[in-house]
């Protein structure tokens, strides 16, 4: 078994498949299309060591989605990335605020990208 589990929430199939076959090498890697399945994932999973949460999915947003991770006791401490097509200042700020441990914008480099998750990893 691999040593972390990592969900990956995100609407589009080819980012959730994409950051599965690249995490997948080192980590177990669960996906989840929107906020609901994700936390339907959280709750039925023995562990998720890091959550990856796209900000713009349909009902739930990713703001939504973290903010409910946050406030929850048994989920608040696990690290958060967020994930989104827009780079703009105020999400960013918003996102942290939130208790995002970071942000990063697509498109994105896979290498930086898994480097960037091991370091969270090491970090918690």
């Amino acid at each position: 078994m691999k040593p972390h589990t990592i969900l990956v929430v995100d609407d589009s199939p080819n980012i959730r498949r994409l950051l599965a076959h690249n995490l997948g090498r080192k980590f177990t890697v669960l996906t989840a299309g929107d906020a609901a399945e994700a936390l339907d994932i959280l709750t039925r999973s023995e562990k998720t060591d890091l959550l990856v949460v796209d900000i713009a999915m349909p009902g739930m947003d990713g703001f939504s989605l973290t903010a409910l991770i946050k406030s929850n006791p048994e989920y608040r401490n696990i690290p958060l990335v967020m994930l989104t097509a827009k780079d703009c200042s105020e999400d960013r700020e918003k996102g942290l605020k939130l208790g995002a441990a970071d942000y990063m914008t697509k498109p994105f480099n896979l290498e930086e990208f898994s480097e960037k998750i091991e370091t969270l990893l090491k970090r918690h």
